[in-house]
């Protein structure tokens, strides 16, 4: 077969540009991204050294360390027979992908949920929003069965996933490569290896799977692979309020993007530190944005609790309660307040 090399924004775009690397607001300075992913000034040195091709970079142990992948480097060395050996694997993968979808789909009566699932994992979207507590009750009936599912059925998904990882890396890497000219070795002679990851890692999560995004989608809506990765390391074995734990993930709710926002309450979701219901309110902020803040761009960065207020001073106006909106303002100015006795840098 022959490899696929079309560029990373070959799904929706007929730019001749290359699509921008991938990442929230990841391309704000290395500096802060390098801190969001939990590596020290030492590590990022070394990062930007010449290593051994063979050796795996402190970043790269991180994301190996999450999600696995078999014959990384080899996968990298030579995508291309990586790409023809892991095709079966990815063929039985988007198999029991549409299955879990289905499976899932049974909770939405509504037909108000969007279900994709691509290598990364499964991501539940909205197909509209309404701004009144009628629709976000509606919402929640479908979403919370969903979430007990896949919280049920963590283990099965992550093996699923796993068969999928060296194909989608190796057809990422195609990409990517396609896109800047480099592979994993001339982007660590050159010192750009975390630009790199971040492509490579951010496109196979994210463009690869059962219904996956377009490339324009995934700073609203996809996963950030080498965020996730990097703040699960620091709260491995936290048990903190929510909004400590915000300020641990360099997280400052005022000044964030809608990616960075959706990562934190993604990974506070999974540590137990935060609810069901908030985590898909914050997953999903970028619906609670007023008309003409929306027509920014994706990766600029907002004041979060300003943006859920005037939400929920809406609500109010229109008779409604607006009790998980009231919940996650809450939430957001708890995280304020220890950000501000705690500075998160940047």
């Amino acid at each position: 077969m022959q490899p696929d090399r079309e560029p990373l924004n070959r799904l929706d775009s007929t730019d001749p540009e290359p699509a921008p690397a991938m990442g929230g607001g990841l391309d704000r300075g290395f500096g802060h991204m390098l801190q969001q992913a939990a590596i020290s000034p030492q590590l990022a040195a070394e990062l930007a050294s010449d290593q051994p091709g063979c050796r795996l970079s402190p970043l790269e142990k991180t994301l190996l360390a999450r999600w696995p992948v078999p014959a990384y480097a080899a996968v990298l060395r030579d995508p291309v027979q990586a790409l023809e050996e892991g095709r079966p694997d990815y063929d039985i993968f988007l198999e029991g992908a549409q299955l879990v979808l289905d499976e899932l789909s049974r909770f939405d009566i509504s037909e108000l949920i969007e279900l994709r699932f691509p290598v990364g994992g499964v991501l539940v979207g909205w197909h509209r929003f309404e701004l009144s507590d009628l629709f976000l009750g509606q919402i929640w009936l479908a979403q919370a069965p969903m979430l007990d599912w896949l919280a049920g059925h963590g283990v099965r998904l992550e093996a699923l996933a796993a068969r999928a990882r060296p194909y989608a890396l190796a057809q990422a890497a195609l990409w990517v490569e396609r896109e800047t000219g480099q592979n994993r070795e001339q982007a660590i002679v050159t010192g750009q290896l975390y630009p790199y990851l971040q492509r490579l890692f951010g496109a196979a999560f994210n463009l690869l799977g059962v219904n996956p995004l377009q490339a324009t989608q995934v700073s609203t809506a996809g996963f950030e692979p080498l965020l996730l990765a990097g703040g699960a390391l620091r709260l491995e074995g936290v048990k903190a309020p929510p909004g400590r734990a915000f300020s641990m993930l360099d997280i400052n709710v005022r000044c964030t993007t809608a990616g960075e926002l959706r990562c934190a309450a993604q990974l506070l979701y999974e540590q137990g530190l935060l609810g069901a219901q908030s985590c898909a309110l914050l997953s999903h902020a970028d619906c609670f944005q007023l008309h003409e803040v929306q027509l920014q761009a994706a990766n600029s960065t907002y004041d979060w609790i300003d943006v859920f207020e005037q939400a929920l001073a809406a609500l109010w106006m229109h008779g409604d309660l607006g009790d998980s909106v009231q919940a996650v303002v809450s939430l957001l100015k708890s995280a304020d307040l220890v950000g501000q006795v705690e500075p998160v840098s940047g």
